[in-house]
């Protein structure tokens, strides 16, 4: 199976381009899915057809669907309903709506972003998934996986205190042993096992989508030092919207080409009317893929690498291009690298040679952040 990540901003036309990468693998024959997990979906929107939560066929080879935190609460968590439902009943408040207004706790949209996309790549149905991310802070829940889980279940976790701190004597009587919290065992297994196939260069490919515009690229540029700070590097970069006559694109592209650490990057030009049904996404796709692969990809160097001096130091490399220096914190506590770049912070485990070593110095030159320990 391979995955296909279209991310940036919101606005910047991920959509319109899952949509086209998708069409062009379906019509090499690939079994394709296109599947939008962001919670402002306007996948059926882009392709002119409904498209609901359980995937719809859409052309040949080609099914759509559109997560929905809502729709997998109804069919996956019947109990947990009955359950809320009976409690508020018994404080007096039973209404269905209600019931689903309070089921729908903080983060439930990032949680079954990360079990959808396990079980398609567990279910093995498709050889290709092309997905439209959600925006920024999304996008990098979904990266961190397990890291990001803890703060997904820690939200679970305060949604169920405050239920049950108003609900404590009914629930104790109706159902004494139960705690809905246990129909999540596997949770954390699946996530890691998504994981995995997202920082698998031979699985997924990440390509970050942009306009050309100062500030956009600007931003794009940071969410691909992000991608690379959570093992995901990007394959190429997608600029849509292009229309070079106009001096302040070309000056755009040029800081682009200045800075996309030698990445492909795929000018879209700018169409007459925005591309909407299947024949005008199809006619972008021959025009974008008429001689590239939709597949396409670059196997990356791995993220960090150790090396051995003569004087008995390690030197340890990260790559992450384009990091602004006045936005990064680091620090080494046991056995660990912690890294904050911006809003974002990953716990990195350092390898075994160097915890019982000092970080003497740091150093940032092309796309590598260098770290020396004595």
């Amino acid at each position: 199976m391979r995955i296909v990540t279209y991310f940036g901003k919101g606005g910047v036309g991920k959509t319109t381009l899952s949509a086209v990468t998708a069409l062009a693998c379906a019509t090499r024959g690939y079994r394709t899915l296109l599947m939008s997990v962001s919670a402002g979906h306007n996948l059926g929107d882009i392709l002119g057809t409904a498209v609901g939560h359980e995937p719809t066929p859409v052309a040949t080879n080609l099914e759509a669907r559109e997560i929905s935190a809502l729709a997998e609460l109804r069919a996956q968590w019947p109990e947990v309903q009955d359950y809320v439902a009976t409690i508020l009943r018994g404080i007096g408040t039973g209404k269905s709506a209600y019931v689903q207004e309070v089921l729908l706790f903080p983060a439930l949209e990032e949680l079954t972003a990360m079990t959808e996309l396990w079980r398609t790549i567990h279910e093995g149905q498709y050889e290709v998934v092309v997905v439209d991310t959600p925006p920024t802070a999304g996008m990098m829940t979904l990266l961190a996986g397990p890291e990001g889980l803890k703060w997904i279940l820690s939200s679970i976790e305060t949604w169920y205190r405050r239920l049950a701190l108003v609900a404590t004597p009914v629930m104790q009587a109706l159902f004494p042993n139960r705690n809905p919290m246990d129909l999540l065992p596997e949770i954390g297994q699946r996530v890691s096992e998504m994981r995995s196939a997202l920082v698998n260069p031979e699985v997924a490919s990440h390509r970050l989508v942009t306009r050309p515009e100062r500030l956009a690229v600007t931003d794009g540029l940071r969410l691909v030092t992000y991608h690379h700070l959570y093992e995901c590097p990007v394959e190429c970069i997608f600029v849509n919207r292009v229309r070079k006559e106009v001096s302040a694109q070309k000056a755009a592209l040029d800081v682009l080409a200045q800075k996309s650490a030698g990445l492909p990057v795929v000018e879209v030009p700018d169409q007459a009317e925005e591309p909407i049904g299947l024949p005008a996404l199809t006619a972008l796709a021959e025009h974008l893929f008429q001689t590239r692969d939709p597949l396409e990809r670059t196997l990356p160097a791995p993220l960090m690498t150790l090396e051995n001096t003569t004087d008995g130091q390690y030197v340890l490399k990260l790559r992450l291009p384009n990091l602004e220096l006045d936005r990064l914190d680091l620090v080494t506590p046991a056995a660990q690298l912690v890294l904050e770049i911006g809003h974002f912070k990953r716990n990195i485990p350092l390898p075994t040679e160097v915890w019982s070593k000092e970080a003497v110095g740091a150093d940032y030159s092309g796309d590598t952040l260098t770290i020396t320990f004595a």
